[in-house]
């Protein structure tokens, strides 16, 4: 400061060094409070770096060392001031239009409930390293991770206890809070949380979210956390989360995705079309490692809504095409203001459909049985009761052409793109209760809380009925005549009665061992029906696997059959033997075989968990065979013929398991072969009515020595 008598420099206490005159001091120090601001400023600036990053330099599951806080230097403070002046002037100027973060186009929001895909197989961390390392615009992109439900993250910087929100700018993964875990990830309202912050804190053009976990389909809803293990998010749930939201309106998402299984449904569609503009999800289960987020790469300013979900679509389905180990995929983009019309046109052909369903009963439920279904996740079971729409409606009687044509236009405009190797598949599926009768009446109230098209509703509500109703049918199949046609074909002579009445035909072909039991090796559907007989071929109808100690036909089951492809199932068990912890481990699998036209031989494409989780959430994510001591196969034994050679109708019952067990590190081999002539084999076929009650045919000879 100056003197006020003779402008010369003054001392710290106000006194003139030259004249000696007393200055007033100021009441506060402009210079001091300036500082103040100008450290604060650095803090919030550098705290970002300094609060435990995560960035792609120092590889996956690292966290980065913390920086040295740099000395702000005095001669360097008179510029930061005069800078906050000028930001404190413009923030007073346009203190009604503050915004927190102008730098992108587009903020997606990623709700990243990690369950048991991470705690056991690293899912999450490796999506999010892979979005880490990918060469983002961060200029046009702010990418939010919200993360929670599981017991075990494998990436450093991400909480086990805790609910956690990060952001990811310039290849760094960076902390904003964390939260109690006490708070379910499946309660909506941690939802709403990241919806509200994400609103609030970053102004945008576009805003997009992506659900990341589990998922189960319209019944059964979203996610699984490994705190909170029974419950999921439901339908509902979803709706109460976008409700308390901004996107409540006017002002929608952009895009809703889910990297999760089973949710390109009309009725997730009809929940999210108030919320959101399109929405991706896949008809099927996805596997284990979901999405190429890859695609976050792709994203500028000038990237329209449909091409930004054309690029996801694109790049999952190239992944697994360019990796050639994963069959049976699909993905949709679907146009959430066209399914108000295809809801009222499901609506106007299923009142047609219900009005004929007392007299056509058997007819609807073979047109079910025969409709693309999706979610087999084991031998017997389709829980989840999704079938593709247009199959479905494709299949219906001739006399509804007219709605159906309707319906088919509609969905025509409201599934904008898709990919996918399945047969039979066209982008988005529907719930049909037909499979799942432990659950099917409390499915239907969870059904009927969607109000999703009140005349489908009472459509599958009176289906349900007569399935679940007073038996229709009776029959008795084992006097019908099974004979080989030639060395070629089985066949079986049926009634009027039941060709008029089933829903679905199959067979099984059987080896005969020496203790007079009878294991399956083989299973499908492929029968022709001509008149009143029904056959099929018997020629390379068996799984064989092959080791150094010789070659076994295994059970195997048909789950799939693609464009190009037909997939089996094999039962099984892997084990190991921890000499760290003393333990043994042993977890029941799936082995996913498949036959393609390019590997007509098969091969094995996948080992697959048997089990589902509590809340009837399904893991695709595969096991390495590397990582176990011993796979073990299961055949299951029947006694179908007594001691006298005489056909004993309860043979279903009476299953035990032959086990045939190979250590991991044999180069074990499994190929479809044909049957060798010079062993007994068997074939019986099974009908089921339209209630899906079964009937077994008695077992015949084929291949005679």
């Amino acid at each position: 400061m100056l003197c006020n008598s003779c402008g010369e420099e003054l001392s710290n206490d106000g006194i003139c060094l030259n004249c000696e005159n007393q200055n007033e001091q100021p009441s506060h120090s402009f210079e001091s409070e300036e500082i103040k601001k100008a450290n604060l400023f650095s803090k919030n600036i550098f705290s970002g770096i300094n609060n435990n990053s995560y960035s792609k330099e120092n590889g996956f599951y690292k966290n980065i060392k913390n920086k040295k806080k740099k000395t702000i230097k005095i001669y360097a403070l008179g510029i930061l001031c005069f800078i906050l002046v000028i930001f404190a002037m413009f923030i007073y100027i346009n203190r009604e239009n503050i915004f927190y973060s102008s730098k992108g186009k587009r903020t997606i929001m990623i709700y990243m409930i990690g369950s048991d895909l991470e705690s056991k197989h690293f899912a999450a961390s490796k999506d999010i390293d892979e979005i880490v390392n990918s060469s983002i615009n961060y200029d046009d992109v702010n990418i939010l991770i919200y993360t929670g439900g599981t017991r075990s993250w494998h990436t450093d910087i991400i909480p086990n206890n805790k609910h956690a929100l990060f952001e990811i700018d310039n290849g760094v993964l960076k902390k904003i809070d964390e939260y109690d875990v006490s708070d379910n990830m499946l309660d909506y309202q941690n939802l709403s949380f990241l919806l509200n912050y994400a609103y609030d804190n970053y102004d945008t053009e576009h805003y997009d979210l992506i659900f990341w976990d589990h998922g189960a389909g319209p019944i059964y809803g979203y996610g699984y956390d490994e705190y909170h293990k029974l419950d999921s998010m439901s339908l509902i749930d979803i709706k109460e989360a976008l409700k308390n939201s901004p996107f409540n309106g006017a002002n929608k998402l952009e895009l809703v995705g889910f990297d999760a299984c089973l949710m390109s449904s009309v009725e997730v569609a009809y929940i999210l079309s108030d919320y959101a503009d399109y929405m991706i999800a896949s008809q099927e289960f996805e596997p284990g490692t979901g999405w190429d987020y890859s695609f976050l790469e792709k994203i500028n300013k000038d990237l329209s809504s449909i091409n930004f979900g054309m690029s996801i679509i694109d790049n999952y389905y190239e992944y697994y095409d360019d990796n050639n180990f994963v069959n049976g995929i699909s993905l949709s983009l679907l146009k959430l203001n066209k399914i108000e019309i295809v809801e009222k046109n499901i609506n106007d052909l299923f009142s047609s459909v219900d009005y004929d369903l007392v007299l056509d009963f058997s007819s609807i439920s073979k047109v079910r049985t025969d409709s693309k279904s999706f979610g087999k996740y084991n031998i017997d079971d389709y829980y989840y009761d999704l079938v593709d729409v247009v199959d479905l409606i494709d299949r219906l009687p001739s006399k509804y052409n007219d709605k159906v044509s309707k319906l088919k236009s509609s969905l025509n405009d409201f599934v904008l793109y898709q990919k996918t190797d399945l047969s039979n598949t066209n982008g988005v599926s529907i719930y049909f209760p037909f499979d799942n009768k432990k659950e099917i009446i409390a499915n239907l109230e969870k059904y009927k809380e969607l109000s999703f098209a009140p005349n489908y509703y009472d459509f599958i509500s009176n289906f349900v009925t007569k399935l679940t109703g007073d038996r229709l049918s009776n029959w008795d199949i084992t006097e019908s005549a099974v004979s080989q046609l030639d060395k070629e074909r089985a066949s079986i002579t049926l009634t009027n009665e039941v060709l008029e009445n089933y829903s679905s035909i199959s067979y099984i072909v059987f080896q005969k061992l020496d203790d007079n039991t009878f294991i399956p090796i083989y299973t499908d559907d492929d029968v022709l029906v001509e008149g009143n007989k029904v056959s099929t071929s018997i020629l390379n109808k068996a799984l064989v696997a092959q080791t150094s100690s010789g070659s076994k036909f295994i059970t195997s089951i048909q789950s799939e059959k693609g464009e190009d492809y037909t997939k089996y199932i094999i039962p099984g068990l892997l084990s190991r033997w921890d000499s760290e912890t003393l333990e043994f481990e042993s977890v029941p699998v799936y082995l996913e075989f498949i036959i393609t036209e390019k590997q007509p031989s098969g091969f094995v494409s996948r080992i697959l968990p048997m089990e589902l989780n509590n809340n009837y959430t399904y893991s695709q994510v595969e096991y390495d065979l590397k990582d176990w001591d011993s796979l073990t196969l299961t055949n299951y034994k029947y006694n179908i013929v007594d001691e006298t050679g005489n056909y004993m109708s309860d043979w279903i019952n009476s299953s035990s398991v032959e086990l045939v067990e190979y250590y991991t590190d044999e180069d074990i081999k499994i190929s479809l072969s044909n049957i060798d002539i010079s062993n007994d084999y068997y074939c019986l076929f099974v009908v089921k009515d339209s209630q899906g009650n079964s009937y077994y045919s008695n077992i015949t000879s084929i291949n005679k020595k």
